[in-house]
């Protein structure tokens, strides 16, 4: 047989070609987006002891502010917003413990996760259009309404809706900080109406954006129902669908789909294609009610603009 021939026969026909070329590009963006997880900056103090928390250790007051009080930047920023005007207080509080008892312990867990957590990316490299100053007011905006959404219905694990709120997106920043270049196809087929932005996802990297925020969540050992909340919050039905047994209470998958939507009304995205370009209020109380939350709708609505216009200038 001529040497051609024989060359020829080894080579993989055109499908089997592909799809070998296919496994070896979704390898090499699996290593180039562990690489960016690996060179995170190590979980502060505080973050580690929130983190703990969530496995129902018990968190106490005193505990907190002396964390707190190690880091000057995080002092710094509890005591301005306990001060804040969105806090309406007569007399201006100047110690940590104090600001402590006054803000309460929900409150200040959950400012202290969005910043800690924000903290991590800080230094991160993106390019346009992406925002990190967007990104991370999005997941706050979606945290906040996450945990009023929980405690205004029956949630299966409502302890949970702050923190998988604040990281349902977290496969986004992964994709822009590590595959640059994928990132910019994806935003292009969106543009041009190729498909919704999961299925853009999983066709230039082989992964969507929720898949590797659970990824990352089960990396750091967090909750289960946080992280299958957070994978499945564009589809909340497959959640239900995939757990052994029913469970009792709405589901974070369907809290955080919730939140997103009324946040996205909002005008509070990551990118402008992520959702209606123009805010709508009226919008967001449609939705809320149209999800179930009908008798509540105005208060959860106020009660998240109150709580989002006293964190938003921290991001």
């Amino acid at each position: 047989m001529p040497l051609a021939e024989k060359e020829l026969g080894m080579i993989p026909p055109p499908a089997a070609a592909t799809m070998i070329n296919a496994e070896n590009r979704q390898l090499l963006f699996r290593q180039k987006l562990q690489r960016v997880l690996n060179n995170l900056p190590p979980f502060s103090p505080i973050l580690n002891r929130l983190l703990s928390s969530l496995a129902s250790e018990d968190v106490r007051f005193s505990d907190l502010a002396s964390l707190i009080e190690k880091d000057t930047v995080l002092s710094g920023h509890v005591l301005r917003l306990v001060n804040s005007a969105a806090m309406a207080r007569r007399s201006r509080i100047n110690s940590i413990s104090h600001a402590v008892s006054v803000l309460g312990l929900v409150r200040l867990r959950n400012f202290l996760l969005s910043i800690s957590i924000a903290r991590l990316w800080q230094n991160t490299r993106t390019i346009p259009p992406w925002s990190m100053a967007q990104f991370n007011l999005h997941g706050a905006a979606v945290a906040l309404m996450s945990d009023l959404l929980a405690q205004n219905t029956h949630c299966h694990y409502p302890e949970g809706a702050f923190l998988a709120g604040l990281l349902h997106d977290y496969g986004k920043l992964l994709i822009v900080a590590a595959l640059p270049d994928q990132f910019s196809e994806i935003v292009k087929m969106i543009q041009e109406d190729k498909g919704s932005l999961s299925e853009c996802e999983a066709e230039v990297i082989g992964l969507t954006h929720a898949e590797l925020s659970a990824m990352t969540l089960r990396a750091w050992h967090l909750p289960e129902d946080i992280v299958r909340g957070v994978e499945y919050h564009h589809m909340p039905d497959e959640e239900e669908k995939s757990l052994p047994e029913p469970v009792k209470g709405m589901l974070l998958g369907r809290i955080v789909f919730a939140a997103d939507a009324v946040v996205r009304h909002l005008g509070i995205h990551v990118i402008s294609i992520d959702g209606p370009q123009e805010p709508s209020r009226e919008n967001a109380l449609a939705t809320l009610e149209a999800l179930g939350f009908s008798s509540s709708a105005l208060k959860i609505l106020e009660n998240f603009e109150t709580e989002y216009d006293a964190i938003r200038s921290f991001f």
